[in-house]
């Protein structure tokens, strides 16, 4: 197992812009998963977020200063061969002891953080009660990282759009290189010779694989994104030390961006948020350890309280470009005898779908829709359909989400893809609806297959909607 040595001074090594020596902390055979030997980050203040002229930021990135205590971190990501060992499973969609573990929930690291804590001897650092989960700031043992924690460890002191400069391809981080920083600029017309596509790999890598930040830390962009404590919400500016994050949400913070993520995803001010029960095959666990005992706990409670009601009124909503997404939810609408709404433009897309989406997409449009849901209050569930485009939802589809209040609704998606499942959409429809639970989707390739129909009804039981 990769965990620092415990005896480990804080003065022990002599730190310049935050990192220990790299011949303890990133040895040249990182190959061996069981050296020991977390990077030692001596914390300070730091610029948080993006720059407001930064392309593709979101309006979430605030810049703002932040002072950090120094902290340990696993300069790898949690492997699949670290996490059997612990919790006796490995639920990963692709199989590699040295590969990271994904395909875990929120609540599946901190249980890990937990039990790995137990297996060194360490003091816990969660206490979990049913949605509360309670961090003692004192205790010695293995956490997730803050989110203002993982920002600084992956920007490694620098200010640029990612660790290496302002643009990345799939030599040093593992996602859609296909997809490069400022593509949804450049698809059509090519006015950037700095945007260059690269390697697409559709899988994880080992987590030692590529060429670390000037922190010694691996794969901190891409590969998996890396669930942190944090709850999702706007900065709060006036917390500049340590900070922990909302104390009550419904989404937790991911960071870092996967295998399957365009390049804009792994920016280092970039915030994904999921429901965290969600497991997603891009969705992994990095470590950390307080280096001292820090003060207080911090206390974190979910906020909302929605379940799906006995024989509940289903919407099954869905945009359609090719006919792939509306064959799905005509499968859906009558696997539960549920209405069934397409969502529709007043100015259908013509002509170039790729320059025409791009568009709309480049300049966060919200096109007009031709038809509308009446009495949306009378649904308990909606069940959101969408080709992902653009590692994001059709612009429609926003326009579709914002036109309605979904408060106290379970949302469940699926979108038909070309090979970049989700992408992020997830996250971005969690934002746009933070006061309905978003449950677990489902994804399939382009028309789905022969096996669509089966694949369907296993995800619709798995979700409660049918038995």
């Amino acid at each position: 197992m990769r965990f620092s040595q415990l005896v480990m001074a804080m003065g022990a090594v002599a730190l310049q812009l935050g990192i220990s020596s790299v011949a303890s902390a990133a040895p040249a055979d990182a190959s061996t998963t069981g050296s020991d030997g977390f990077v030692l980050l001596q914390g300070g203040s730091f610029t948080m977020g993006s720059q407001t002229t930064e392309k593709q930021r979101q309006a979430d990135e605030t810049q703002h200063t932040v002072t950090l205590s120094p902290f340990y971190i696993d300069p790898y990501e949690v492997t699949q061969k670290d996490y059997e060992e612990v919790m006796g499973t490995n639920p990963s969609h692709f199989s590699g002891a040295d590969r990271p573990v994904e395909n875990v929930t929120w609540y599946d690291a901190i249980r890990y953080c937990n039990a790995l804590s137990e297996r060194h001897v360490l003091t816990p650092v969660y206490t979990i009660e049913g949605n509360t989960v309670t961090w003692d700031r004192s205790a010695n043992g293995y956490r997730l990282l803050t989110e203002a924690e993982w920002e600084y460890a992956a920007r490694a002191g620098t200010h640029t759009v990612f660790h290496d400069g302002d643009y990345i391809t799939s030599d040093n981080a593992n996602f859609s290189g296909t997809y490069p920083y400022l593509i949804e600029e450049n698809y059509v017309h090519h006015n950037n010779p700095n945007v260059q596509t690269s390697d697409y790999r559709m899988e994880t890598m080992e987590v030692n694989t590529l060429a670390p930040n000037n922190f010694g830390l691996y794969h901190m962009q891409g590969n998996v994104s890396e669930w942190c404590f944090d709850y999702y919400g706007q900065y709060d500016t006036t917390v500049t030390q340590d900070p922990t994050g909302p104390a009550t949400g419904s989404l937790r913070v991911n960071r870092g961006g996967g295998w399957n993520d365009f390049a804009k995803q792994l920016r280092s001010a970039y915030r994904s948020a999921t429901t965290p029960d969600t497991s997603e095959q891009n969705l992994g666990i990095r470590l950390a350890r307080n280096a001292a005992p820090l003060t207080g706990k911090v206390t974190t409670s979910y906020n909302l309280d929605i379940k799906i009601p006995d024989n509940p009124k289903i919407l099954v909503a869905y945009f359609s470009y090719t006919g792939n997404t509306e064959n799905g939810a005509q499968i859906i609408a009558e696997d539960l005898d549920a209405d069934l709404f397409a969502i529709e433009m007043e100015h259908p897309y013509r002509g170039n779908i790729c320059e025409v989406s791009q568009k709309d997409l480049n300049a966060n449009a919200r096109p007009a829709l031709a038809n509308h849901v009446q009495n949306i209050e009378q649904y308990d569930v909606l069940l959101l359909g969408y080709p992902t485009w653009w590692s994001t939802m059709p612009m429609p589809v926003f326009s579709f989400l914002e036109e309605y209040d979904f408060s106290g609704k379970v949302i469940l998606p699926f979108s038909s893809h070309g090979s970049t499942r989700f992408g992020d959409s997830i996250s971005d429809l969690s934002k746009e609806v933070p006061n309905s639970y978003v449950g677990q989707g489902f994804e399939y390739f382009y028309s789905g297959g022969g096996e669509l129909e089966d694949e369907i009804l296993k995800w619709l039981n798995d979700s409660g909607l049918t038995q």
